[in-house]
């Protein structure tokens, strides 16, 4: 069946519609799992919302079917995929308990960078070398030598799987690329332990691993780490040659990128009152006092989880009861203090929180504005200077 027709190296798996002209209905929806659950139609959802979003659509699927086929022949597996494979589709390696307990949705949020310049000269330079691309989420072309692994079927997936556990045998591969994947895994230990297990001996692995950013989720997010966090990843077995910031993790897109989100989590009044503010008063004041400002307390609490400067948590053991007379393991009381002074230690100076109905009324006021403009819905919001990066990303080297 190869044979039929000689296959290229590269193959565009995605296009961007300008224009109703441009756009393939089947590869729209299929592209966008949320427009086909909405109802419409791909020409309606196109020119209501994919037209002003950039939506993309997904092209070639017949031809990239036929690569990856070809392509997974030099791949060893240490276990059967959970189905037979079908044929045009990726393997399939995750089981009704693996989506469960990682609670994967149906359709996660879509993830489709490029390639920076650097690293696709790389890959085009090296056809012979095989590359994992883990977590790949939707690559803009398909390349003959890099598997693409990630946990969503996306046209140009040819392995569907997770980090912590992947099918692969042993030492199966030349290069393998984790590019802004580790903080949305729950065990990024486990992942950076497979990776080292399918490298072959001298194999490369290139890590891109944020520390400032705020939350956002393909489909969770978990854990940032500082480069020494990184580094303490791949210290056993591996000899790190460099640990740099790259231009596109300077500091600027870390501060442009939560200024965003506080200014997007404000009512509009708000909004033009923190937009107004200078870089010194926003760091000259006392703290107590800036968090006691209008643009601080009317912040919406969602917007406050994304960029958060930490968050407290309080469990409690499962299992029995204790016997009767024994020593508790810790004091509830002095628990529920150390909770109280810390809350107090942040609200001790800000306005007292409106009252339940005066809450309703800002949140419907947030709502409102989001559906006023296409543009101006909150993932749109929040994820623009993350678009911003990836664009830095395309126009720097590593």
């Amino acid at each position: 069946m190869d044979d039929i027709e000689p296959l290229p190296d590269e193959i565009a798996c995605v296009t961007q519609p300008a224009s109703i002209d441009e756009l393939d209905p089947a590869g729209y929806l299929r592209a966008n799992p949320d427009a086909a659950r909405s109802g419409r139609d791909a020409p309606t959802h196109f020119l209501a919302v994919g037209r002003a979003e950039g939506r993309l659509q997904w092209v070639n699927e017949s031809r990239i079917a036929r690569m990856r086929a070809r392509k997974l022949r030099r791949v060893a597996f240490r276990r059967p995929p959970v189905a037979p494979a079908e044929p045009g589709l990726p393997l399939d390696f995750l089981s009704p308990e693996v989506i469960a307990a990682f609670g994967f949705p149906d359709a996660p949020p879509i993830s489709a960078h490029q390639y920076p310049p650097p690293l696709m000269n790389q890959v085009r330079g090296n056809r012979g070398a095989l590359f994992l691309d883990l977590g790949a989420g939707l690559r803009h072309s398909y390349q003959s030598n890099v598997v693409n692994a990630d946990i969503h079927p996306w046209v140009s997936t040819d392995v569907v799987c997770i980090g912590e556990d992947l099918p692969f045998a042993d030492a199966q591969f030349d290069h393998v690329l984790c590019l802004a994947v580790l903080e949305h895994t729950r065990r990024p230990w486990d992942v950076a332990r497979e990776i080292h297990r399918v490298l072959k001996p001298g194999g490369t692995v290139l890590v891109d691993y944020p520390f400032l950013q705020p939350v956002h989720g393909y489909p969770h997010h978990y854990f940032n780490a500082t480069p020494q966090g990184c580094a303490s990843l791949f210290t056993d077995g591996f000899d790190i040659e460099s640990l740099e910031i790259g231009g596109h993790q300077h500091p600027a897109i870390a501060v442009n990128w939560i200024l965003t989100v506080w200014r997007n989590g404000l009512p509009p009044d708000q909004a033009h009152m923190f937009e107004a503010l200078s870089v010194g008063e926003l760091v000259a004041g006392p703290l107590d006092r800036l968090l006691a400002a209008p643009y601080a307390v009317a912040l919406h609490p969602e917007m406050k989880r994304v960029i958060a400067s930490g968050s407290m948590l309080k469990a409690v053991k499962r299992g029995s009861a204790a016997k009767p007379g024994a020593a508790p393991a810790h004091d509830p009381g002095l628990v529920r203090s150390a909770v109280a002074q810390a809350e107090a230690f942040v609200t001790q100076t800000a306005s007292p929180e409106p009252d339940r109905m005066a809450r309703l009324a800002h949140e419907n006021a947030v709502l409102r504005e989001e559906i006023s403009a296409l543009r101006g819905s909150r993932s749109w919001q929040i994820t623009a200077p993350l678009r911003s990066a990836a664009r830095l990303l395309l126009r720097r080297p590593l």
